[in-house]
């Protein structure tokens, strides 16, 4: 049975901007190494006039002359953010492909941009860059960060990871944070006696993670790539930034909530403050209600 792709158009919102652009050679290196189609969506105002909608299609039918790989430009009118959904929606297993901002100005980060509706309401995964941050893009990805917190959401991420993997050669780093809950540190400092209990209780949680990692990394290496596997102890945020910052992967691929609750996306998650406190490119995936291992 022919495998399921989970990538199979690469899309890229445009709105003329250098910061927008910087998107580009992220999307083009997928392209590449997935063998998919790479569309640019250029969005105008619904009363632009017919100068501004040739102009906005010249722009864009200009860039994707520039481009490594075959590429079609196309332009949509209405709402960024709700055109931008809809377009992709129309393509086939897309993945979005922008940064966190370009011309509404450099000061925004993911909230309340059109990034963030994006990412809120267009239902596929969405690859962020960090706008003004300089990306050394490689010529293929050699390792994908992927924290997990034990939750079948959290998991949603996985097959992503894997499809890049086996099209790029690239290693996995599943990671994951145990956080022993803050009141039994309070407790700790009004009780020292009871600091046996808190080692023990997180001897016990980092044990079951690395349980949980081996089952992971063993049905991931099933489907024949390279898999490490990591238990980090503290605050998820920040050991995910420390991480980043010594593995330096070439994206970070995860799931948009996951033990945390349905009803958290970006806003105010790790996701969040990853994206705007790190540096490495962040893939988002949407959980759906199936166990993402299940499906890979």
């Amino acid at each position: 049975m022919q495998e399921r792709r989970r990538i199979g158009t690469i899309v890229v919102p445009l709105d003329g901007s250098a910061l927008a652009e910087d998107a580009l050679p992220y999307a083009v290196l997928l392209a590449r190494k997935l063998d998919v189609p790479l569309r640019l969506l250029r969005v105008v105002p619904e009363d632009a006039t017919p100068e501004a909608g040739a102009e906005a299609r010249a722009y864009v039918e200009d860039v994707a002359k520039r481009l490594a790989v075959a590429a079609h430009g196309e332009i949509r009118y209405g709402d960024p953010a709700g055109e931008i959904i809809d377009y992709a929606q129309e393509q086939s297993d897309p993945l979005i492909v922008m940064t966190t901002h370009g011309r509404g100005g450099i000061g925004r980060w993911i909230s309340g941009s059109v990034a963030d509706k994006v990412v809120r309401h267009a239902g596929v995964p969405v690859l962020l860059l960090r706008s003004g941050v300089t990306h050394a893009v490689p010529d293929t990805l050699r390792m994908l960060l992927v924290p997990l917190d034990g939750s079948a959401l959290a998991e949603a991420a996985l097959p992503y990871a894997v499809e890049l993997a086996a099209h790029t050669g690239a290693t996995i780093h599943v990671v994951r944070v145990v956080d022993v809950p803050a009141m039994l540190y309070q407790s700790w400092v009004q009780m020292p006696a009871s600091a046996d209990i808190i080692n023990q209780l997180e001897q016990d949680l980092v044990q079951d993670a690395e349980s949980y990692l081996t089952m992971v990394a063993e049905q991931v290496r099933s489907q024949g790539v390279v898999v490490q596997t990591q238990v980090r102890s503290g605050l998820p945020v920040a050991e995910l930034l420390e991480l980043e910052r010594k593995l330096q992967p070439d994206l970070v691929v995860m799931a948009t909530h996951g033990r945390s609750g349905l009803s958290r996306l970006v806003l105010g998650s790790v996701a969040e403050r990853l994206l705007r406190e790190g540096t490495v490119p962040l893939l988002l995936v949407r959980p759906s209600e199936e166990p993402a291992l299940s499906e890979a």
